[in-house]
């Protein structure tokens, strides 16, 4: 029987696996869809250009009920378009089964219109059912569709006006080696593409196999937590649904102008547990044995699911603040720890994360300092932080701390606690602060 040791031992032989976990998350996403009766895992690869996401996607391609897509349209997933009598909607076709993107970023750069519309109808894809009416009749749909895809990080900027209609996506941020180890790697080996996907596919197929066929023989086993473990899903799944939440911002100011949109954090809870359930079941095939229950790492996985929902300037941000022993500036912020943001920048950032209530704000005169005042939310980020690296832009810089930044009082429309009765009573009244 193929293993997963197997697996990573073969990739081992052709690049630099920095992230094993990353393998796991791709056939969880596959098995968990395809052989429970759970909510539809949509997984998310996230990576830079290059990053080796869709090397480790490519050789799913033989797995039963498949199916790569490399673009959609408004009416690629259901239309009453036929061909030879035959329907030419994709969701037709596939029926239940697993939609693959090597690229999904490509998909979202098109206009706002087919952006949205495409948007809305994965939402409903997600649900299982889908129905469309046109003036030649009606057209329905009803199944289970997984969804496993890879993008760059500019999917956080194109999925943040999508999100308020509650996107589905787990997200999971791809460690991947240096420059150095890639070309060294590369020096080694002369392996193409097309070769290392003609290699794997058999593992990953024969693996896909090997658990379908355990599950029939031994049953499905029920998810298996400790409370301790049960509790941290909870703090993960809500600090998500914070970190997914929409927050519109002004264009020109970077501020936000509209209450955040937070979806409930019961979708994500469902979908954490499916994975846990997927990767018990992977482990218990692994080691033969039915009553294994869940192992930390996988909670930890989960956490890195979690942090992986915020795009990188904020995690950077928040990673700061959970470091600061003491409230910090905007312009000592974007100096700490390599982010190489000016003060401006570093706001943009900053507001959504308060409005969200992840930061908070303090006022002493027409001064801002940030900070984070919530210890599960440190703990949780000093405990993940090192799973999600960061691409640091410079090194950090010595700053004289600056007890009267300038900074616009009203730079978010969520008031502050903080604020004195002068300014609250502004704050109510809409009126400007003089200088």
């Amino acid at each position: 029987m193929t293993k997963l040791k197997d697996i990573k031992k073969q990739w081992e032989e052709f690049i630099v696996l920095k992230d094993h976990r990353a393998i796991d998350m791709m056939l969880a996403t596959i098995i968990g869809n395809m052989v429970l009766d759970k909510d539809p895992i949509w997984l998310m690869v996230v990576a830079p250009s290059s990053g080796g996401k869709t090397t480790l996607l490519a050789p799913i391609v033989d797995i039963e009920n498949v199916y790569f897509v490399d673009d959609l349209t408004e009416k690629t997933l259901l239309s009453g378009y036929k061909v030879k009598g035959k329907s030419a909607s994709l969701l037709q076709m596939i029926g239940s089964g697993i939609m693959a993107f090597s690229d999904f970023t490509s998909i979202l750069s098109k206009n706002t219109v087919s952006r949205g519309e495409i948007l809305s109808q994965l939402k409903l894809v997600y649900d299982r059912k889908v129905s469309k009416y046109t003036g030649t009749g009606g057209v329905k749909w009803e199944g289970k569709i997984g969804f496993l895809g890879c993008a760059t990080a500019d999917i956080y900027s194109h999925l943040e006006s999508g999100r308020s209609m509650g996107e589905r996506f787990i997200y999971y941020w791809l460690d991947v080696p240096t420059d150095e180890e890639i070309t060294r790697k590369q020096g080694e080996t002369s392996i193409s593409a097309k070769e290392m996907t003609d290699i794997m596919k058999v593992y990953y197929k024969e693996y896909y196999e090997g658990v379908k066929k355990w599950l029939d023989k031994n049953g499905t086993p029920t998810l298996k937590m400790e409370e301790y473990q049960k509790e941290r899903v909870r703090q993960s799944s809500i600090f998500c649904v914070a970190g997914k939440a929409t927050v519109h911002t002004n264009f020109k100011t970077g501020k936000v102008d509209q209450i955040p949109q937070k979806a409930s954090v019961g979708r994500d809870f469902k979908s954490f547990e499916a994975l846990l359930l997927t990767l018990q079941i992977m482990n218990c095939y692994e080691k033969n044995d039915f009553n294994l229950p869940v192992q930390d790492w996988m909670i930890d996985v989960v956490d890195k699911c979690s942090y992986s929902s915020i795009n990188r300037e904020r995690r950077a941000i928040l990673e700061i603040l959970a470091h600061s022993d003491e409230p910090i500036s905007a312009s000592e912020i974007g100096s700490t720890r390599g982010l190489g943001l000016d003060k401006t920048s570093v706001e943009i950032y900053l507001n959504p994360l308060f409005a969200v209530g992840l930061i908070k704000k303090q006022t002493k005169s027409n001064s801002f300092k940030w900070y984070i005042d919530d210890d599960k939310t440190i703990e949780f980020i000093k405990k993940v932080e090192n799973a999600v690296p960061q691409i640091k832009l410079k090194e950090d810089e010595e700053v004289i701390k600056d007890d009267d930044v300038d900074e616009d009082l009203f730079s978010s429309n969520t008031p502050d606690s903080n604020l004195n009765e002068e300014d609250q009573a502004m704050w109510d009244s809409g009126e400007p602060k003089e200088d």
